[in-house]
């Protein structure tokens, strides 16, 4: 019988793995729990909340009597900034998170560039260091396939630009952007204009400020080739593309330019965006869209664009870079 004290190959091996395991576990798994205070993990964290307050808040502004969410109306006081729209301003909350108000919006890129400081703070772009504040480098842009969303003549870019070397943490959401208004018809009920069942009358007040939308949905088809033919003002025909763009959509598709050569169906919709400067003073002006083999069943008394406006929302990309 051999006595002496040996170890096992296998033993061994296996003592080697564990220690190897432990000496793994040592070394990465406390990075999985870092509390966020290290500078790349605080510039992601900052990155992220400014976004979701961005996104998900209405905001708020108050003073020694009131308190309600509409800030972009009393700047002076605002406790927080937030853009999301906002039915209930007596309410923090919004219901419709991610969709953002064309008024917040606009003011959010004005107080950025009256009061840098208190956009700052507002936001918390800034860290405490000893007891001193540290602003963050930040840039907030809006974009729209591919280039920054223009409002009003503001362009929705907000901050500087990112130095080279420098760290930084970036956020990307997509958002629905508020960019005006939009009248949207049911074809089945829209206004013929007289002696013609194929010309849509649809009457519009003026002076108007922004560019004019119109959505016609659920056509009546008396043909195969029903087709949008042009658009007249007042009796004069306008031009395509300078007086205004037409844009298609089948069911369940996106909107894309409007080709004659394909026929309209029921399920389509058809957007007409109209320059605001053919509605420049103050009185009441018919507008006529001549289509073929489209039929509107409603007699010579014009539909009502204001009657039918909502707010326009379309989507958009909210960039926050932070370094």
């Amino acid at each position: 019988m051999d006595d002496r004290g040996q170890i096992a190959m296998d033993f061994l091996l296996g003592v080697s793995l564990v220690l190897i395991a432990i000496g793994f576990t040592v070394q990465f798994v406390p990075g999985i729990f870092i509390s966020g205070f290290a500078g790349e993990e605080k510039l992601g964290y900052a990155a992220y909340r400014t976004s979701c307050i961005l996104t998900e808040d209405p905001g708020w502004w108050s003073n020694s009597t009131s308190s309600r969410t509409d800030w972009e109306a009393h700047s002076s006081n605002v406790q927080r900034i937030g853009l999301a729209a906002d039915d209930d301003v007596n309410s923090r909350l919004t219901e419709t998170p991610n969709m953002l108000s064309k008024e917040k919006l606009i003011k959010f890129k004005q107080l950025s560039e009256l009061n840098e400081t208190e956009f700052i703070r507002k936001l918390g772009l800034f860290d405490s260091v000893k007891g001193t504040q540290m602003n963050y480098g930040y840039n907030i842009s809006f974009l729209m396939d591919g280039k920054p969303v223009v409002m009003d003549n503001h362009t929705m870019v907000i901050g500087s630009s990112l130095l080279p070397g420098q760290n930084m943490a970036k956020m990307t959401r997509i958002v629905l952007l508020e960019t005006g208004n939009i009248s949207v018809f049911d074809g089945r009920s829209m206004s013929s204009y007289a002696g013609n069942e194929n010309m849509a009358n649809i009457r519009i007040i003026g002076p108007v400020t922004e560019n004019i939308t119109i959505q016609i949905t659920n056509f009546n088809i008396s043909g195969s080739n029903a087709a949008f033919i042009n658009a007249s003002l007042n009796g004069s025909v306008l031009l395509p593309s300078s007086n205004y763009t037409v844009q298609t959509r089948p069911l369940y598709r996106n909107f894309g330019s409007y080709i004659n050569s394909s026929p309209l169906v029921n399920n389509d919709s058809l957007r007409i965006d109209l320059n605001s400067s053919l509605f420049f003073s103050n009185t009441s002006y018919q507008l006529r869209l001549n289509f073929n083999d489209v039929f509107f069943p409603q007699g010579s008394i014009s539909s009502s664009y204001e009657d039918n406006i909502e707010k326009r929302y379309e989507p958009a990309l909210l960039i926050v870079e932070v370094w």
